[in-house]
C-alpha cells in the first residue's frame, strides 16, 4: 500500500462521519443555547451561523489529531521517508504531501456541504413545522410543506426548500428543477457570500426567493425584495404561508 491509499483508508476509520460531528456541535450548542421554539424563530440566523462555526471548531480538532496519527504511523511503516532534517524532508515526501492537503481540503468541502443542511433540519425541526424530505416532485427537492401528499392534492398552497451550501455549482439545473414544481412558495437557503447580481435576477426570473445571511441581505442585497434574510424567511415568510396550507393537513 502506498501512502495516499493509507492516508485514505486511515482517514475514513479516525474521522468522524458529518452526522456524528454536527450531532456533537448541536449537542455542545444546546448546553449554552435555548432551543425554544420562540428563541430560535428570534435568532434563527445566529443560531445557525454560530452552530456551523462550532462544528468547524470541532472537526479541525478531529482533522488535527487524525493528521497527527497519520504522519506518525506512515513514517513507522516506512511510507514517508524520515532523515530528521525538515527540508530534506519535505522535498522527499513533496508530492504525498501534497496530496496528503488536498485530500484533506476535498474532506472539508464534503463535509461543509452536508453541516449545513444538518444544522439547517436541527434548527427547523424544532419550529414544529411539518415537512417531508427528500422528496421527488418533478425533480429532487429538501423540503416540502406541509407534505409531499398535500403537495399532491394542492400544489399552489405548499412551500418547496432548497437548502445549497453554495451556489457555486449545477445551481442552474435546481433552479429549473425548483421551478418545475409550480409550487406556491420556492426558497434556496444557502450559506454563500459571494453571490452576483446577475445571478440573483436569474433566479428571481424563476419565481425562486434567495435567503441568505442576514448581514449579507443588508449589506449586498438591501433593494432586492427577492432576496431575504433568514430571519424574515422564519418569522414572515413561513409563518404567512401557513394559512394556505393547513388545511390539506
Amino acid at each position: 500500500m502506498n501512502f495516499i491509499e493509507f492516508q485514505k483508508n486511515k482517514r475514513r476509520e479516525l474521522m468522524p462521519s458529518g452526522e456524528m460531528l454536527a450531532k456533537e456541535a448541536q449537542q455542545k450548542f444546546g448546553k449554552s443555547y435555548s432551543l425554544e421554539k420562540d428563541q430560535i424563530q428570534k435568532n434563527f440566523n445566529k443560531y445557525l451561523k454560530e452552530l456551523l462555526e462550532l462544528e468547524f471548531k470541532i472537526y479541525k480538532k478531529y482533522e488535527k489529531s487524525c493528521s497527527e496519527k497519520i504522519i506518525k504511523e506512515a513514517v513507522q511503516k516506512k511510507l514517508l521517508k524520515s532523515s530528521g532534517s525538515f527540508y530534506k524532508d519535505l522535498i522527499a515526501n513533496y508530492d504525498n504531501i501534497w496530496n496528503f492537503f488536498l485530500s484533506i481540503s476535498q474532506s472539508r468541502k464534503t463535509r461543509a456541504g452536508g453541516s449545513f443542511e444538518n444544522h439547517v433540519k436541527f434548527l427547523f425541526e424544532r419550529l414544529d413545522y411539518p415537512f417531508d424530505s427528500q422528496t421527488f416532485l418533478n425533480g429532487r427537492v429538501d423540503y416540502v410543506i406541509p407534505s409531499e401528499s398535500a403537495f399532491r392534492k394542492n400544489r399552489t398552497a405548499c412551500v418547496v426548500i432548497s437548502i445549497k451550501r453554495t451556489l457555486r455549482e449545477r445551481w442552474r439545473q435546481v433552479i429549473g428543477e425548483l421551478q418545475s414544481t409550480r409550487a406556491g412558495k420556492i426558497y434556496i437557503l444557502t450559506a454563500d457570500n459571494d453571490i452576483s447580481t446577475s445571478k440573483v435576477k436569474e433566479i428571481k426570473s424563476h419565481n425562486v426567493t434567495l435567503v441568505v445571511w442576514d448581514e449579507y441581505k443588508n449589506e449586498r442585497f438591501e433593494d432586492y425584495h427577492y432576496v431575504i434574510g433568514f430571519s424574515d424567511f422564519i418569522n414572515i415568510h413561513l409563518p404567512s404561508s401557513r394559512a394556505l396550507w393547513k388545511s390539506l393537513i
